[in-house]
């Protein structure tokens, strides 16, 4: 009698995963057949493979020459095509350009299916989202922050136009702090805003910085930090365990004795004044900034392509019309007088600094008016020595690590969501082969280029 019921079990077991087996592959199933995999995670190649594409998800990821297909009706051959994780770019700004809009479809038919941005009006983003899930518009998913600063930054227009309706520093996605602010209920009311993360912009004093960094991680929110906080440097939000570090520009500080107070000081007072063609990335400074970077996972995001001359208007300066009477006009007044070419290739050399050191690297633009693409980051990335393994990995698993997605995005993978780039030529070959798409997968959905 035993007997029989271990058989009956058996049976019963061998009938339950024939079931669940049968249930995993169904008639509704998207099969991308003979692909090769750019297989970011690993750092490797994969030929001949096919993704099984169930819902949202990537259900199965075998070789073409040992899965039964069975029962899919929709199956793509893409025979001599390579396909890499859906794009991200770690750092935009998308609450100033009045054509969102046609920028977020631009962004997801590039490849981007996910972006990060770095400050603005939380209403904006809740609504594009919902227009994005709701199919009512093309788009990368947004995961947007809150910003936090002194009261200096008050000074600076954009704190009033990122929160219409609000007392300047007031709105729970623009918030100013002092060491007399009670932090937790910053947090909270920013995580109800829907942020991902706290980005803290200037302003803000070391042992304030760590207290704010701690709440913000007990509360499950990432915490973004610029490079530089005036009067903080790089190795003060290094100490704090913040998340990330922004702009490759700032990181020169390190090396600064005299802090400014703020970040319009910064850029009025010290930016133009700073001989960046001297400043030595290999300095000792850096190397134990870098070291502490690499044990805390705290990753690194240069924001090459804002000051790149290569991708610059002939004027040096980038004099834009559109930039007149803008929030950020004075930016653009101030960086007129900086020496443009030399915090270029600053910005290029701390980053290869920063790589051969181990830091993780990011991919992002910054861009605000005019588009950047999340591909240039990436071309420059592989100037600054990054292999191009590495470059894609940073606009890839990386980002989606900065923002706190790697479990469900940023590499191709089962059981991640079905965010994929078809390309018609292997970027490792060549990584301006990264334009060449064919098609995008944003969620398990096919956005067919040229159609």
């Amino acid at each position: 009698m035993k007997k029989a019921n271990k058989v009956l079990m058996l049976v019963s077991c061998f009938v339950f995963v024939c079931q669940i087996n049968s249930q995993d592959i169904s008639k509704n199933s998207i099969a991308l057949t003979h692909v090769t995999i750019i297989d970011v995670e690993n750092s490797q190649q994969l030929e001949d493979m096919t993704i099984i594409i169930d819902k949202d998800k990537i259900q199965s990821i075998q070789p073409s020459s040992s899965i039964d297909l069975k029962g899919i009706s929709n199956k793509v051959d893409l025979k001599g095509n390579f396909v890499i994780p859906g794009l991200i770019d770690s750092h935009v700004h998308l609450f100033r350009p009045k054509n969102r809009k046609e920028i977020l479809s631009k962004l997801l038919y590039s490849g981007i299916t996910s972006v990060r941005d770095m400050g603005g009006d939380a209403r904006v983003y809740q609504s594009l989202n919902k227009a994005i899930d709701e199919g009512n518009l093309n788009g990368p998913k947004i995961y947007y922050s809150a910003n936090v600063f002194g009261p200096t930054f008050l000074q600076d227009p954009r704190t009033k136009f990122a929160a219409q309706g609000f007392e300047p520093g007031s709105a729970p996605w623009m918030r100013v702090i002092t060491d007399k602010t009670n932090l937790t209920a910053i947090v909270t009311e920013a995580k109800e805003a829907g942020v991902t993360g706290l980005k803290v912009y200037s302003n803000v004093s070391p042992e304030l910085l760590i207290d704010l960094s701690k709440i913000t991680h007990q509360n499950g929110l990432k915490m973004w930090s610029h490079s530089s906080i005036y009067p903080s440097k790089p190795s003060d939000a290094v100490n704090a365990n913040v998340d990330v570090l922004s702009h490759g520009t700032g990181m020169i500080f390190e090396l600064e004795k005299d802090i400014p107070a703020s970040f319009n000081e910064a850029i009025r007072k010290s930016l133009p004044f700073i001989d960046f063609e001297k400043a030595n990335a290999s300095a000792a400074e850096f190397t134990m900034l870098f070291e502490k970077m690499k044990s805390n996972s705290i990753i690194f995001e240069p924001t090459l392509s804002a000051w790149s001359v290569k991708f610059r208007s002939n004027d040096p300066h980038n004099k834009s019309k559109s930039q007149k009477n803008s929030p950020t006009q004075h930016l653009s007044s101030a960086s007129n007088k900086m020496d443009v070419v030399a915090m270029d290739d600053w910005v290029k050399r701390i980053t290869k600094a920063a790589y051969e050191h181990g830091v993780t690297i990011a991919a992002g633009t910054d861009f605000s008016v005019n588009l950047k693409w999340v591909q240039d980051e990436i071309i420059l990335l592989t100037e600054c020595g990054l292999t191009n393994f590495d470059a894609l990995k940073a606009a890839t698993l990386n980002n989606a690590k900065a923002i706190g997605i790697e479990e469900m995005c940023g590499s191709i993978s089962e059981g991640k969501i079905a965010n994929l780039v078809i390309l018609d030529k292997n970027p490792l070959e060549a990584i301006q082969n990264i334009r060449s798409v064919v098609s995008v997968y944003k969620n398990g959905v096919e956005y067919k280029i040229n159609e």
